[in-house]
């Protein structure tokens, strides 16, 4: 990132900071006003909040779409899975049960996310989405622990025969709705990032060293897989359905594999149970990335995304800045980090200009959009 240097207070007379106030001259052609800092990160604030609604809009669409379509899939699979006599099928349906209740609580975090913050509830509800994830976490491993329990009874108990061919049908059904979920959900998770935008809060001047460094700061931050904008408009809840459905589809591909091989071979049963013991067990280890982000958020980790010292050393070459100390980054959820630090800063330099140019760096090259900075 290139930025340009901004004066220090008392190194030149011919040099002035800019500000909303027109300086004072004696000829009659008064210059016009500039806009000032504050106006600037209003306007930038304005525009995170439009798309921060936008994206909270997009998400209720989808997540209602999602309920809607596997409401259907769930009825379908629970008859089908019953006149089959399939343990398999059953527990892609139980699965699909556990998504649509998963759903409704995302639904319902998306929607409360956008409550205004309170006296009480100074971070707004932002974390409601991390707490709904949580809750459909659990409710996966409550109906797989007990999908396993009844998989390992029937091994050891005769059961009527399976409908091989019905559990392959229906199975094929659910397979087809899982894919247009995940194209559905995959192409958002694509494009959302590219219509995101910064605005500065003044205009910040570096000499040719520190612009080498900005530079280098930045290539580092685009070479991360990481996107800032990425993180934030795919949101925890899209990243869960995601999980959700990507774990279906594959659920369903087993089940079908398995239908058709007892729809070859009647007497083969053991892989009905096989396969829900597979897949409750995939479905499983598939939720330990999300319990990783949600421990680190509710934690309040470092993201991982942010390296601390990289960070530190960039800001501390931002001229004026002398020494940075108390820095602490975290996340209230994913792609909502807040940033907060003491900065000793060098004589005669402005402060309220030195926090604008540490808040927009901050912005631009690590997409933090919440800076608190005490200077000493």
């Amino acid at each position: 990132m290139v930025q340009e240097e901004e004066p220090m207070l008392g190194t030149s007379p011919n040099l002035e900071i800019e500000t909303g106030v027109v300086p004072e001259k004696n000829d009659d052609h008064a210059m016009p006003s500039k806009l000032s800092s504050k106006s600037l990160c209003a306007f930038s604030k304005q525009e995170i909040s439009t798309l921060e609604s936008e994206q909270r809009s997009k998400s209720a669409i989808k997540l209602c779409g999602l309920i809607i379509f596997y409401a259907l899939v769930m009825v379908v699979e629970i008859v089908g899975g019953f006149k089959a006599n399939s343990l398999a099928v059953i527990t892609d349906a139980a699965h699909l049960l556990s998504d649509v209740a998963g759903f409704s609580i995302s639904l319902f975090t998306v929607w409360a996310s956008g409550w205004e913050a309170t006296s009480r509830q100074s971070f707004g509800y932002n974390r409601l989405e991390v707490l709904g994830a949580l809750l459909s976490v659990q409710l996966i491993w409550l109906i797989s622990g007990i999908l396993i329990y009844e998989a390992i009874g029937r091994i050891f108990h005769k059961h009527a025969k399976v409908n091989g061919k019905l559990m392959f049908m229906v199975a094929a059904f659910g397979f087809i709705i899982n894919c247009l979920m995940v194209a559905w959900l995959g192409h958002n998770h694509d494009h959302h990032h590219q219509h995101h935008k910064h605005h500065a809060c003044g205009h910040v001047d570096h000499d040719h060293e520190r612009d080498e460094v900005s530079a280098t700061t930045e290539e580092k931050t685009n070479l991360v897989s990481y996107s800032p904008e990425k993180a934030k408009f795919f949101n925890i809840n899209l990243q869960g359905a995601y999980l959700h459905v990507m774990t279906d589809m594959i659920q369903s591909v087993g089940v079908m594999i398995a239908g058709a091989i007892i729809w070859a071979k009647p007497n083969w049963l053991v892989v009905d149970l096989i396969c829900t013991l597979i897949f409750a067990v995939l479905a499983l280890s598939t939720t330990l990335p999300m319990l990783r982000d949600i421990y680190g958020i509710l934690m309040e980790k470092t993201p991982s995304e942010i390296d601390i010292e990289e960070l530190e050393n960039s800001l501390k070459c931002i001229k004026g800045v002398q020494e940075i100390h108390d820095l602490h980054v975290w996340a209230l959820t994913v792609g909502k980090i807040v940033l907060s630090c003491h900065v000793t800063a060098e004589p005669l330099v402005c402060p309220s200009d030195l926090i604008c140019k540490i808040k927009e760096f901050c912005e631009k090259s690590y997409g933090i959009h919440h800076v608190t900075v005490q200077i000493e």
